[in-house]
């Protein structure tokens, strides 16, 4: 490979086929995880990793011709799933929303970025968490341990309601305690 091929398919690959499949890929994967294709149409899903696979052959030691073939196929690819699950109406699982039916507060989790924006799309109040600032969150609070050890021993249990209670609300007074 000259000199001059090289710049060529190091240019591809960072200026030109890294950005476009990054876009193609957060259209699909802001709304719907790749589990979710694969529910729908396992034979999608499968030519979705194909492509994939090609791509990464063809960025890792492929000529500028293979990339830009690869990159193409890939970024059809994408549009062609996501177009496939909305015209389905395949419901959005790159995120989860939780609401408060007591304060009204909503909530969205998500992993990315793009699935938190798209959350934010459609539940324009809501507030976005990673999984990780909830854990965080969970481990800061005193009550919330306790509810998390209470799951721990009853996988199961579901928080319905929460009532928070002064020890004035359970007959204690001031100099009681």
């Amino acid at each position: 490979m000259t000199r001059r091929d090289w710049t060529r398919t190091v240019d591809l690959m960072v200026r030109t086929w890294g950005p476009k499949v990054n876009e193609a890929a957060l259209s699909f994967e802001a709304r719907w995880s790749r589990s979710a294709l694969r529910s729908h149409s396992p034979k999608h899903a499968d030519a979705l990793e194909a492509a994939l696979d090609q791509f990464d052959t063809a960025m890792n030691g492929g000529s500028s011709t293979d990339i830009e073939n690869a990159g193409t196929r890939l970024c059809r690819g994408y549009a062609m799933v996501a177009a496939e699950l909305q015209t389905a109406r395949v419901p959005e699982d790159a995120y989860m929303v939780g609401r408060d039916p007591d304060s009204k507060l909503e909530i969205i989790i998500a992993a990315s970025p793009a699935a938190a924006a798209r959350g934010r799309e459609v539940h324009r109040f809501a507030k976005s968490f990673t999984p990780d600032e909830v854990a965080r969150l969970i481990a800061l609070d005193e009550r919330a341990k306790k509810i998390t050890a209470v799951k721990a021993v009853f996988p199961g249990a579901e928080i319905v309601g929460v009532t928070s209670l002064e020890p004035s609300d359970v007959g204690i007074e001031e100099g009681d305690q």
